[in-house]
Formats: structure tokens, C-alpha cells, sequence
């Protein structure tokens, strides 16, 4: 008997290589959507690469045939304008709907969002909960919200859906805070963040949890924060990287706005002439001067799966 087919757009990301192999452990075939024509195909040979084009619904649905779900994790954290995060995770997910509703072989879609399309905290003692309606900030938390009310419009009947939304993902050799520990280790960075707190999840608890949301029956047609329940200031998180890293916490002067903008536009040229992505741009700047917190409360998803999270100290050691 043939084991089912998954399908992972974004999959040769970061959280897409640990939820490959979360479901190869769990007896799973795995498709993965690439841009590009793949040169070879992995040694695993439960494991596919495919090309698809993420504006091309037909693309899509060549790449679905055959699969029984669909993990969606493909999406812009970058960009230079609105248009760029609009086109990679509004338009990107119509196409990938589309095709869904075109497969009649899927019969479940999990969606990654994010923290930012529900919005900040002002009170650090009242963490954004699922029930409160979404007051997006920047460019990439509002297309990440219209992304959501895409999926609740268009899905066919018969998928059960779900929404994760993870706040600051980590892990070892992640793409984002493994950037942060560059800077703690040169021992110099400048303070975006200021007094405020966030939310954290560890990789391969949020891989635990998509996995989670995809087999259980009770997971269905619901949003769920995934995240530690604990909050941490930017300097515990900071001084406990250090530590795990065994270097001194770094020296961290705070940063006006004013040169943030300037050190994102300074960033954003420098991108577009290499063509990569920039390590900071208006946007982050945009979420990094909120006056509140980016915190977020899991108990929804903690209540119903009894799940168990990893403490942020703990999963930097593993980490770094």
C-alpha cells in the first residue's frame, strides 16, 4: 500500500526542512513546491521535488495531483513595497486555494500565518488572544490577514483547514534570529526593540503543532496562537542567546527611529543591487516602533492538545 503524499510549498525553508522530516518519521511521502527547475532530486526517495509557479493556479494544481494535504508555508517576510508582500502572500495563496479546491484528492490545508496579522500588545499583560479582532500594523501583517480571510472565503467544503499563527520563530540555523546571533557575537548591536516583550516558539514545537493541526479531527476550520506561554523582554532574550553562545552579552545602544528608517534604506538599496533579501526595511521598521508588545497566549492550542513547550532558555541551548 502506498503511503499518502504531502505537499509543502515553502518546503526548503527553514520550518519546512524540519517538517519535512516530522513527516517522513510519520510514515508521509513529501512533495515540495519549488520556483525553480530542481538539477536532482533528494536521496530520500519518499521525498519530491516539483516546479510550480505560485502566480499560475494550472502549476499548482500539477504539483497537488495525487496528495491528501497541504501545508502552506511559502510566503514574503521581506519586501521592498507593499506590491511585493501583496504578490507573495495574497496572490500566492489565492493560486494555491485555487488549485486545492480543484484537487478533489485534499482533504485538509494548514496555513502558516503569523502573529503580526493579528497585531500588537499594547499592555504586556494582556497578550493578543485568538477572539480579538485583527488590527494589523505593517505591510506584511495586513497581507498575512487578507491571506487568512482569503482562505475562510474560498475554500471549498469538505477541507478541513486550519490557521497557525507562530510569533518569533528560533532554531538552529534558522534564518532569522541566526542573524540577531552574528551581531551577539561581534559583541555590538543596536537595540531595535526597545522595552518591549514577545512571544517565542521553539521549531520544533511549531512543527509539532502543524503536524498536530494536519492528523487530529478536533483541529479543524480554527486559528490557534502556537507559542510558549511565558513573555520575555528583548534584553532576557538577548543575554540568554549570549550565554548559550558563551559570549558576553553585547553591548546594545537604542536606535531613534529616525535612524532605523535611514539604516533600512541604506539596507534595501544594497539588496536591490545584490539581489538579496535586506537584513532590516521599512516594514520591520514599522514593527519594531509599536508602541506595545508582539505577545501572543497559546492556551487555546495548549487546552485542546496538551501540548508542551519548550522554555526559551532551554530551546537557545539546543539552538545555539
Amino acid at each position: 500500500m502506498n503511503k499518502p503524499t504531502l505537499l509543502i510549498t515553502g518546503g526548503n525553508g527553514f520550518i519546512g526542512r524540519v517538517l519535512t522530516d516530522k513527516l517522513l518519521q510519520e510514515g508521509y511521502h513529501v512533495r515540495i513546491v519549488t520556483r525553480h527547475a530542481p538539477k536532482t532530486q533528494p536521496a530520500n526517495p519518499a521525498v519530491t521535488l516539483i516546479q510550480a509557479n505560485y502566480q499560475d493556479t494550472a502549476s499548482l494544481k500539477k504539483a497537488m495531483e495525487g496528495c491528501v494535504g497541504v501545508f502552506h508555508l511559502a510566503a514574503a517576510i521581506f519586501g521592498f513595497n507593499y506590491e511585493d508582500f501583496k504578490r507573495a502572500n495574497v496572490d500566492a495563496t489565492q493560486h494555491v486555494i485555487e488549485a486545492i479546491n480543484q484537487t478533489p484528492t485534499i482533504t485538509t490545508y494548514i496555513q502558516v500565518s503569523s502573529l503580526a496579522a493579528s497585531g500588537y500588545s499594547p499592555d504586556k499583560d494582556h497578550p493578543r488572544t485568538e477572539s480579538m479582532k485583527p488590527t494589523p500594523v505593517s505591510d506584511y501583517g495586513i497581507t498575512k490577514q487578507a491571506a487568512e480571510q482569503l482562505l475562510k472565503n474560498t475554500i471549498r467544503s469538505g477541507v478541513k483547514w486550519t490557521i497557525i499563527r507562530p510569533p518569533i520563530v528560533y532554531g538552529k540555523n534558522d534564518s532569522g534570529v541566526s542573524k540577531i546571533a552574528l551581531w551577539v557575537k561581534r559583541g555590538l548591536m543596536v537595540n531595535t526593540s526597545g522595552n518591549g516583550y514577545f512571544s517565542f516558539v521553539h521549531v520544533s514545537d511549531l512543527v509539532e503543532a502543524l503536524y498536530q493541526a494536519f492528523a487530529r479531527k478536533d483541529t479543524g476550520n480554527e486559528t490557534y496562537f502556537i507559542t510558549e506561554e511565558k513573555i520575555y523582554s528583548w534584553d532576557y532574550f538577548i543575554t540568554e542567546m549570549a550565554q548559550a553562545m558563551n559570549v558576553r552579552k553585547p553591548f546594545m545602544p537604542n536606535a531613534p527611529k529616525w535612524m532605523m528608517n535611514a539604516a533600512a534604506k541604506i539596507y534595501e538599496g544594497c539588496a536591490k543591487i545584490t539581489g538579496t533579501l535586506p537584513a532590516l526595511n521599512y516594514d520591520k521598521v514599522t514593527e519594531a516602533t509599536i508602541p506595545g508588545h508582539w505577545i501572543c497566549s497559546g492556551k487555546k492550542w495548549q487546552t485542546l492538545t496538551g501540548q508542551q513547550f519548550t522554555p526559551l532558555k532551554e530551546g537557545l541551548k539546543k539552538s545555539f
